[in-house]
């Protein structure tokens, strides 16, 4: 009988405590207005806790922790790493539920452009990820990253790929870097490292190429055939003379001034002959597609004519003759 009465009252304290689990965890936040809270990679269900305590995201941290490892235990699953964005009428079941299942993680689609330097990417990423751009380019500048992916320079420019990508809003700057330079990595190793190999052509030197013929032109059909013209000046000795490889020497993208080719600077190109030291940005795969294999032909020079497209000479005294009505049309 003493049994049976001992029973009943376990039976009874779980039935007011499940009441009391439940009833807190119907309960709204006690929060007033929208929050943001990360969930760091590999945390515990204890710590997540904390952090939603420290927040003041949660109204009993004690019932929170338990009826967390409770419902990990039932459905077997895990914490989902990632920014969350809560507000006012949620309740602490649908708080749960969402770091247990990612569907609440607070996250935004970034655009990177074609032919964008690394100080863009800084930019971008810290107004549309939320980040600190001095922290995404003290970073990408550094040496033990810099070792870490085996890039011989002194950043990783032309070394991240553009492309849209998905991110947690302020997910950590070494996520975001890591993200950009896995996609090329991906790339370079499926699409180019092969054809790279049987060029006899280092990954620099084909993304410094391709970073002066994403900033020559926006059409593709004349890529391949600019990557020509430098492949032929560099076969005849001749410096590249690159306008873009100038503009990233002075840090900015402007009309070039003749007192501007005197700078003194391994991107000089019309200073220092060969490829400049490395990437001067972050070429698409059309661009070093075009690297890879460029137009054979016998164009030494080419200047734009003004819509977009170039005029491309094998002699200078065409190309002066070019450069002359390319002149006449500006001013008309």
């Amino acid at each position: 009988m003493k049994l049976k009465r001992i029973f009943l009252l376990i039976v009874v304290v779980c039935f007011l405590l499940a009441g009391v689990f439940a009833w807190q965890l119907l309960k709204p936040l006690p929060i007033t207005k929208q929050i943001d809270i990360q969930i760091p990679t590999r945390t515990t269900i204890s710590k997540a806790t904390d952090i939603l305590a420290e927040k003041k995201a949660i109204s009993s941290p004690f019932i929170f922790k338990w009826s967390a490892k409770i419902y990990a235990t039932l459905y077997g699953k895990g914490l989902y790493a990632g920014y969350y964005r809560f507000s006012a009428h949620q309740s602490h079941w649908q708080l749960l539920r969402s770091i247990f299942s990612g569907k609440q993680s607070f996250t935004v689609n970034v655009v990177f452009p074609e032919g964008i330097s690394l100080t863009k990417f800084a930019s971008i990423a810290a107004k549309q990820v939320g980040i600190d751009s001095t922290e995404f380019m003290k970073l990408a500048t550094s040496d033990s990253l810099l070792r870490a992916r085996n890039i011989k320079g002194k950043s990783v420019e032309g070394f991240i790929m553009p492309d849209t990508y998905n991110f947690f809003w302020k997910q950590p700057v070494g996520e975001v870097l890591d993200k950009l330079l896995d996609e090329q990595d991906r790339i370079w190793t499926d699409k180019f490292a092969a054809l790279a190999k049987k060029a006899d052509k280092t990954r620099r030197e084909i993304l410094t190429l391709a970073s002066i013929v994403e900033s020559e032109t926006p059409q593709p059909d004349e890529r391949s055939r600019i990557a020509g013209v430098y492949i032929n000046r560099i076969s005849k000795n001749m410096k590249l003379e690159a306008d873009p490889t100038v503009q990233y020497a002075l840090g900015e993208q402007r009309h070039l001034l003749y007192r501007d080719l005197e700078i003194d600077s391994p991107y000089n190109t019309y200073k220092y002959e060969g490829l400049p030291p490395g990437p001067i940005n972050s070429p698409g795969i059309a661009s070093i597609e075009a690297a890879l294999e460029p137009e054979k032909h016998d164009y030494i020079y080419f200047v734009a004519t003004g819509d977009g497209d170039h005029t491309f000479s094998k002699t200078y005294t065409q190309h002066l003759k070019a450069v002359e009505l390319y002149r006449l049309k500006r001013k008309k």
